[in-house]
């Protein structure tokens, strides 16, 4: 995988003149024209195809814009690998938010200082994060906090619950494209998170040389295997095109049998080096 750090270092033509103008989610909407019935994002248990990808968005930005308004306030998402984080990140662009990914793994000493410093005003946690970090939200100024799947709990909405309200008829090409489209925390100096802050118009450049970098197409099957669903993979294979399935066992035996169950061309496995790329898999090759 290619990271926010060294994305501009890559020798790709320049991808600007092709770029869909508008925020982020743009490229959901695009994929959705170009490619409807094609498999967007596959699951251990469901599938998404980009028609049904970007008609979720629409529905949980309705939610999102009702409840927090869309005036570019920051919300924290858990970026666990599942159908689930896609939706929502895009959502949180399209209600007229700025979306902030967070490890599903991240402990509750480096979460409650970064959430703080970027002014959080509402996060929408996986469920296990919810559990482990509920004590911590108490002591945050957060105006919301929802689940980003079930099961559910009195009091606090899942983005399910949140989607039922209707469609958020926006345009995303009618946005400021030069706006803050997105917050991303890394890893500092002695353990201290530090913030990266990107344009909705530079996270689609940086999707479009990823795309082109790993060689992504539409024909391209990518099996995504980190325990985190990192927003560069999931930008580039929208722009692309792309299915993306999603493996969250960390056995590699069975990564090698999704790999040739869904003839898999790409595998994003753990990353443990900022410079490594996907393993590029020759079709029914993988054993």
């Amino acid at each position: 995988m290619t990271t926010q750090g060294n994305v501009s270092r890559l020798k790709i033509p320049p991808a600007h003149a092709h770029l869909p103008v508008g925020s982020i989610d743009v490229l959901p909407s695009r994929a959705a024209a170009n490619w409807p019935s094609r498999t967007a994002v596959r699951g251990e248990t469901a599938t998404l195809t980009f028609a049904e990808l970007d008609r979720r968005i629409s529905r949980l930005a309705a939610g999102l814009r009702e409840l927090i308004g869309g005036d570019g306030s920051v919300v924290a998402v858990s970026s666990v690998l599942g159908l689930d984080f896609p939706i929502a990140y895009y959502a949180v662009a399209r209600s007229g938010n700025v979306v902030a990914p967070v490890s599903s793994r991240l402990g509750a000493e480096v979460l409650e200082p970064w959430l703080t410093a970027v002014g959080a005003r509402a996060i929408v946690l996986s469920r296990a994060m919810y559990d482990r970090v509920r004590p911590t939200l108490a002591g945050l100024r957060l105006e919301r906090v929802l689940l980003l799947d079930g099961p559910a709990t009195p009091g606090v909405l899942t983005c399910a619950e949140l989607a039922a309200r209707g469609d958020l008829l926006v345009e995303p090409r009618d946005r400021n494209e030069n706006e803050l489209g997105a917050i991303l925390i890394g890893a500092g100096r002695a353990g201290y998170a530090r913030s990266a802050q990107l344009t909705h118009h530079s996270l689609k450049v940086d999707a479009a040389k990823i795309s082109a970098a790993h060689g992504l197409s539409e024909n391209a099957v990518a099996l995504n295997t980190s325990p985190r669903y990192h927003q560069v993979h999931l930008n580039a294979a929208v722009w692309a095109g792309a299915t993306q399935v999603l493996c969250a066992s960390p056995d590699p035996a069975v990564q090698a049998r999704e790999a040739v169950r869904h003839n898999a061309t790409h595998h994003y496995p753990l990353v443990l080096d900022r410079r490594s790329r996907p393993a590029v898999l020759p079709r029914k090759a993988v054993a």
